[in-house]
């Protein structure tokens, strides 16, 4: 039994022999590569297998050597045979690693001659980089141009729906400002209201004592003239107010809007001048006007209208008077100023009187003021259109005066027409 073990022990031993025999053998000298299967690579690559991890160990020890892996990007910076390799492709060098563009022909493969530092070893050895065939390469143009025209088309139809975008924003802000113009119209204030109600303010103003300033100017006649006439057109009768003759023959009138008053030519074309206007600078356009003045007179107490000359020379001398009051302003005060340039605005609504042709019916008696009461008075003046003029210096007591029968008149109107109204709603 011990023979058979003997013998068993002894074929063991033999067999490691040759075992570490072979191992030595295979050190010594290392297969050639397989080719490589893959077409579009260089066939004498090797296919790489496990290295031996002593000579991996002693490799690695060694990075002077220059078989390290991964080591220079430009050939020859430890040696030629350098780990990940370089860029610079060539079959000549053999010592081409993990970066090289070429395939290698010598027996050196894997990641830098063989692989992590083997030189001529096993190492792991993918052999060398891919190389691009005609095909692949003309599929990927495909691909690129077919991407980059997708992008393109992509691109566009953004844009077209950037450029939509914008104008939906604008037609929708073109609708929010017709729709804000729409509502500000249909919130603005009506414009015959408006009127309406500063027609009412300025009644109101006539009615409760106004300044002075708006009785001589003929404002507040006006207005209280307005709201009596309306009345009387609808058949209330206001109490009797009578009026003097004399107060009468100072009241101005005039047609509509004209600002033309003949106030100035009542005694008989001559002008009552102020003072600060019968200095000596102003004697000369002082008499010339005053002498045309006269004249266009007897033109209109005759039944006529004075003619264009007259008028153009009425004007001539108003503007020179004016001129001359301009330059002599400071030897003047601010009252003789003031009262001077308030004569002449009555000079000027005169000529502008003179200038209409009715002008000769407030002579022949159709438009002087003739009434015996205040609701005469009304009544004449809505027949005929007439309204107030504004009143000449020596006219503004009358005003006062015609101020508070108007008043008076219109205070029984109101109530005549307050109880009519009840009346009607009664009814």
């Amino acid at each position: 039994m011990w023979d058979s073990v003997r013998c068993f022990g002894a074929g063991l031993v033999g067999m490691a022999a040759i075992l570490v025999l072979g191992h030595q053998a295979v050190l010594g000298q290392p297969p050639a590569p397989a080719a490589n299967p893959n077409v579009y690579v260089n066939p004498f690559a090797a296919t790489g297998q496990l290295g031996n991890t002593a000579a991996l160990g002693q490799a690695l020890n060694a990075p002077t050597s220059g078989r390290l892996g991964y080591s220079s990007l430009s050939p020859g910076a430890y040696s030629p045979s350098l780990g990940a390799g370089t860029l610079a492709a060539s079959y000549a060098n053999p010592s081409l690693g993990y970066g090289s563009l070429m395939n290698s022909s010598s027996n050196n493969g894997g990641y830098g001659n063989g692989g992590y530092g083997l030189y001529g070893g096993f190492g792991y050895g993918f052999g060398t980089q891919w190389m691009m065939n005609p095909y692949q390469g003309y599929l990927t143009g495909a691909a690129s141009i077919t991407k980059a025209n997708a992008q393109y088309y992509q691109t566009i139809q953004q844009a077209k729906m950037l450029r939509q975008e914008a104008i939906r924003s604008s037609i929708q802000t073109r609708r929010a400002m017709i729709e804000e113009a729409e509502w500000e119209r249909a919130h603005m204030p009506d414009p015959e209201k408006i009127r309406q109600q500063d027609l009412q303010r300025e009644t109101d103003i006539a009615r409760h004592y106004p300044p002075l300033t708006h009785i001589w100017s003929a404002r507040s006649l006006n207005a209280l003239l307005r709201y009596l006439i309306a009345q009387q057109g609808l058949g209330v009768q206001g109490p009797k107010v009578p009026l003097s003759e004399e107060t009468l023959d100072h009241i101005n009138l005039t047609v509509g809007d004209s600002r033309g008053n003949v106030g100035l030519l009542k005694d008989g074309g001559n002008l009552q001048w102020p003072l600060p206007l019968q200095k000596g600078e102003f004697k000369e356009p002082r008499e010339s006007l005053n002498e045309k003045v006269r004249e266009a007179f007897k033109n209109v107490s005759g039944g006529s209208t004075p003619d264009s000359s007259t008028i153009s020379d009425l004007r001539s001398h108003y503007e020179k008077l004016k001129s001359t009051l301009d330059a002599n302003v400071d030897r003047l005060s601010p009252d003789e100023y003031i009262e001077a340039t308030r004569y002449l605005r009555y000079v000027k609504n005169t000529i502008t009187a003179l200038k209409d042709p009715n002008v000769v019916k407030f002579y022949s008696g159709d438009w002087k003021a003739k009434a015996r009461d205040v609701a005469q008075l009304v009544q004449m003046m809505r027949e005929k259109g007439l309204r107030f003029a504004p009143a000449t210096p020596k006219d503004e007591p009358a005003y006062v005066s015609l101020y508070n029968a108007l008043v008076s008149f219109d205070a029984g109107v109101q109530r005549l027409a307050s109880t009519r109204a009840g009346s009607n709603n009664s009814d």
